[in-house]
């Protein structure tokens, strides 16, 4: 287990084109947004501070009683990376942080737990169904501080391959899902 608290990244600046609409905005059911959903689900698992970051169009004024950090993103059209780097750049020293897609609204307590359990500060940690890694993924401390410290970060997958990969089984396929159209949110809704 880490030592250090775990504090949470959402990233939620991307231009939403293929979906038409700002998917952090989208119904998740329950009366909350996807974003909405991901927050009460990780600050109800204890884990803080919650870090969002957004683009000039998202809709930061979310009706949920905990404090989230928003992060603007005044260049989205250099991808998800730099969103990563700028999320990072908010850590407090010492935390492990979970990355979370505002695109990937599953989050499930016991899972969130497990991978807690799992981390160590040089580690990472993904979940996996079916020998497929999904979301969200766990930094360690020290991974978060080193990589913190890089120019740039081009690519996370790349720049996690110098670190040690912890797999925590799943027994949720919905850990691989990313709704990114709208035809992927229509089957999201029929999953219920």
């Amino acid at each position: 287990m880490d030592d250090g608290k775990t504090a949470v990244l959402i990233l939620a600046a991307g231009n939403s084109l293929r979906m038409g609409r700002d998917k952090a905005s989208l119904p998740f059911g329950k009366g909350q947004t996807f974003a909405e959903h991901l927050i009460l689900s990780y600050s109800g698992s204890g884990f803080s501070p919650i870090i969002m970051v957004v683009n000039k169009k998202t809709d930061i004024s979310l009706p949920v009683p905990v404090k989230v950090h928003f992060v603007l993103n005044e260049h989205v059209e250099w991808g998800r990376s730099w969103s990563v780097r700028l999320g990072l750049q908010n850590i407090p020293p010492g935390h492990a942080c979970f990355i979370q897609n505002v695109d990937s609204p599953f989050t499930d307590p016991a899972l969130l737990k497990q991978m807690q359990l799992a981390l160590k500060p040089g580690f990472y940690v993904v979940p996996v169904f079916e020998g497929k890694g999904g979301h969200p993924v766990l930094l360690g401390g020290r991974v978060v501080n080193e990589l913190r410290k890089k120019d740039e970060i081009p690519n996370l997958r790349e720049a996690l391959e110098e670190y040690t990969r912890v797999e925590v089984p799943s027994g949720d396929i919905r850990i691989h899902l990313n709704i990114n159209t709208p035809a992927e949110y229509r089957d999201f809704i029929r999953l219920g």
